[in-house]
């Protein structure tokens, strides 16, 4: 009888303590006014680092609750919690309102308020010691149990007691074992503690414990076909509409106005234009077209990996060429008189191809995403102006080619409407250079006429509108102002550019076209 009272008092021993350690389920739904989910996925990081209850994936509720048509607070009804909970398996739903501060709200699974409280947020997170209270009031609420679904519940085999066997009057010696003086075919039976049985169905209903867990409890596995579904712990696919576009081009339209001054010992155009007239010697040259450039212009952006998560994403090129044409009018001035004007055709290039950095940013909605950005880029730009060679005329032809370094802005207002802007420094935009079938640019040429040698500097600007129309179809309209300062110094092959002078060359161009996103 001892015995059969001590196996008696272990087995009801394991019995309760299996029914302690039973843990919690909890799942985390989403936060109304933290659209982004950093909060939430700071509060299910928490609580299950605590290791006080299986948690879900942070995802796992608000995606079954869309299944269901439910969304934002209509997700954590009574009703929706009634709904959602049994298919997801949990004990209590944690939730929460973001309004300067986390009204954060725990409810079981009947839907039923179990516990309440407010935290200060800073930057939309929890402090550290507001997360710690937060767990710690969660892990200390009174819950009830979820019922197993009826199908899974296996009732355990009947356990026979085996018969009681007599021992005989005498003892056996200590030093030979009992099961020896038994027959082989009973042996004798010492009584063990029985195995605990798995939980019926009325075992299941006492309350669950927030027990503490292994740190490999802390993942779940659910059945995908059971009800609900299943809910990897990895993010859920995003439409690629709803991110970044990969590429962009534009093609449109071009006017394009250029103006250039060369003064002969003096640092800019306008000093050398207010001295004295006996004080300005030698050969000076000026140009102002008096008709637009009108072309064409196409350019590209590439962002291949727009669509990844990390910070690689902002790495990119883009390319740009433009090209214009018109007539126009040449006049040389000197001391001794005028030529006179004579119509000539010009063409203007403008071509560059740089790499970009770029960082994206979402001012639209989870349904409409609005995508602008803010970066800088870093690479290689080219203009020229040019004549027909065979005109003998001494139209002031200048090639350049230099690396250039800008920043870029798009911030979108609307679907229809985004603010656009961009700044670059050219270094050392030195006349005379150009790539091969864009102008053969003669450093003698251009530079030897005004002196031995040049320093250069030169700079631009954009300010624009752009938007999207209809699918991938929109369109962008800039205005682009370009600046070119050239220092002379030495002797010039021209009259009275024996100590080098200045040159200044400007550009203002529009450029309007249709653009189409992928």
């Amino acid at each position: 009888m001892c015995r059969r009272g001590a196996a008696l008092a272990l087995s009801l021993a394991v019995l309760l303590t299996a029914q302690a350690a039973v843990a919690a389920r909890l799942a985390v739904s989403a936060l109304e006014g933290d659209p982004k989910g950093k909060l939430r996925a700071q509060v299910t990081a928490a609580v299950r680092k605590a290791r006080k209850a299986q948690v879900l994936p942070p995802t796992a509720w608000a995606q079954a609750a869309g299944k269901q048509g439910l969304n934002g607070p209509t997700s954590v009804t009574p009703n929706a919690v009634k709904l959602l909970a049994p298919r997801l398996r949990v004990d209590a739903v944690l939730t929460g309102s973001v309004e300067g501060r986390f009204n954060a709200r725990l409810l079981d699974r009947d839907g039923r308020e179990v516990w309440s409280a407010s935290y200060p947020l800073k930057r939309g997170l929890l402090a550290p010691r507001d997360v710690a209270a937060l767990v710690k009031a969660v892990s200390s609420a009174r819950l009830e149990p979820v019922e197993a679904p009826p199908s899974e519940v296996k009732t355990p085999p009947e356990v026979k007691t085996p018969p009681e066997v007599k021992s005989p009057s005498k003892e056996p010696p200590a030093s030979e074992p009992q099961a020896s003086e038994a027959p082989p075919s009973k042996p004798v039976l010492t009584p063990e503690p029985a195995p605990a049985p798995a939980p019926s169905k009325a075992e299941a209903s006492a309350p669950v414990a927030w027990a503490m867990l292994e740190e490999e409890s802390h993942t779940y596995g659910v059945d995908p076909l059971g009800s609900g579904g299943g809910f990897p712990e990895s993010a859920p696919t995003v439409d690629p509409s709803r991110l970044p576009r990969r590429v962009k081009v534009l093609l449109g339209a071009t006017a394009t106005w250029r103006k250039y001054c060369a003064r002969p010992d003096a640092p800019s155009c306008a000093e050398f234009d207010s001295r004295p007239e006996e004080q300005r010697q030698g050969d000076i040259s000026d140009f102002t077209s008096n008709a637009p450039y009108l072309g064409f212009a196409a350019e590209a952006e590439v962002f291949p990996l727009a669509h990844r998560s990390s910070l690689i994403r902002g790495l990119g090129l883009t390319l740009a060429w433009q090209r214009g044409f018109t007539p126009t009018t040449v006049q040389v001035s000197s001391p001794s008189g005028s030529t006179p004007k004579r119509e000539v055709a010009a063409a203007d290039n403008a071509y560059g191809a740089m790499l970009a950095y770029r960082y994206f940013f979402d001012l639209g909605s989870e349904q409409t995403p609005l995508w602008g950005h803010a970066g800088v880029r870093l690479g290689v730009l080219g203009h020229g102006f040019s004549v027909d060679e065979s005109l003998e005329v001494p139209l002031p032809v200048v090639h350049r080619l230099y690396p250039a370094v800008g920043l870029e802005a798009s911030v979108p207002l609307m679907r229809l409407v985004r603010l656009e802007g961009a700044g670059q420094f050219f270094f050392r935009p030195h006349p005379g250079g150009a790539f091969a079938g864009l102008g053969n640019g003669s450093y003698l040429a251009e530079v030897r006429d005004y002196g031995t040698e040049v320093s250069s500097f030169g700079w631009e600007a954009q300010l624009g509108v752009a938007g999207d129309i209809w699918g991938p179809f929109g369109y962008s309209a800039r205005l682009r102002l370009e600046h070119y300062s050239d220092t002379f110094t030495g002797q010039g092959a021209r009259r009275g550019w024996t100590e080098g002078g200045v040159a200044e060359e400007s550009y203002s161009s529009l450029l309007a076209g249709i653009t189409a996103v992928w």
